[in-house]
């Protein structure tokens, strides 16, 4: 069984920019050996200062608050088969059973994961307590932040994020210049056509000038989709984010996929148990390095 589980556990569509779960770049792994992540932002020492020869060294004291706790969760799901049904094999109903039995862990992994994003305006808080995307993050040094674009996708409204995020001020309340190669452009797929052409045309997409595309010639811009962003999953079909690496959408793991089999011999009845379960939990530490928009 495990030979048909795990042949099937990745299988997914092959649409052009699917995002997963398992995509690092967009959620990226921490890995816990306890049910229960303890952490806190930081602040580090700010600029640095201009100094003469012999002056004593100025001396900063890195700043860390907002403490958050992440439970791990637990999923798991089992399915059951007689020894009669295992046995005849009838139109490898079984197999069959197994492989969505395995599509299904995928399924549930992506489905919670991208619930960051569907709950990003309202439900989804960062350690500061304020919804991940807001015009009212507050950084430890106390300078107020905005990671709200306002607007649909468009070329203009792309290039506000971009600008927003080259200009957000990070803990320390310094501008970083969160922007460069390998942003990522998140979108339900209502949104992935419209996106591809802003960012992959070869010139502007929405205008008459034959202005060359800069998003496509020097940013590079990834844009990557999922059907569990959009309104048929709960969230909406006109949302979207902007992502720079420097993001902090997490993804902590503390078992991968298992799967274990009951042998009928142990059982009453004559069945297969075929269990799997996997723990983690997905989360936003920090505003920085991630606009977004409800468009």
């Amino acid at each position: 069984m495990d030979e048909v589980f795990y042949e099937n556990l990745s299988q997914r569509g092959n649409f052009p920019g699917t995002a997963t779960a398992e995509n690092g770049k967009l959620f990226k792994v921490t890995n816990t050996t306890h049910a229960a992540y303890i952490g806190e932002v930081g602040a580090g020492t700010g600029l640095w200062s201009a100094i003469g020869e012999v002056t004593v060294i100025p001396e900063a004291t890195p700043r860390v608050a907002n403490k958050y706790t992440i439970a791990v969760q637990d999923f798991a799901q089992g399915i059951s088969m007689s020894k009669d049904w295992f046995d005849d094999q009838m139109h490898d109903v079984w197999q069959e059973s197994v492989a969505r039995f395995a599509i299904m862990a995928n399924i549930t992994r992506d489905t919670n994961a991208f619930g960051l994003f569907r709950g990003a305006f309202t439900t989804t808080l960062t350690a500061d307590g304020v919804a991940a995307i807001s015009a009212s993050h507050v950084t430890l040094s106390g300078a107020t932040v905005s990671n709200l674009v306002t607007g649909g996708l468009s070329t203009t409204t792309l290039n506000t994020a971009i600008v927003k995020l080259g200009e957000m001020k990070s803990q320390e309340g310094v501008i970083v210049g969160a922007v460069g190669a390998e942003m990522m452009l998140l979108v339900p797929m209502a949104l992935f056509k419209l996106a591809t052409e802003i960012t992959d045309s070869v010139l502007i997409s929405d205008a008459s000038t034959n202005a060359v595309n800069v998003y496509r010639s020097m940013l590079g811009i990834e844009v990557m989709t999922s059907p569990y962003l959009g309104a048929a999953a709960g969230g909406s079909d006109t949302a979207w984010f902007l992502l720079s690496p420097m993001h902090s959408v997490r993804r902590l793991v503390r078992q991968g996929v298992t799967t274990a089999l009951r042998d009928w011999m142990y059982s009453n009845n004559r069945t297969y148990y075929y269990q799997g379960n996997y723990r983690e939990s997905y989360f936003i530490s920090d505003f920085f390095g991630l606009v977004g928009s409800a468009g």
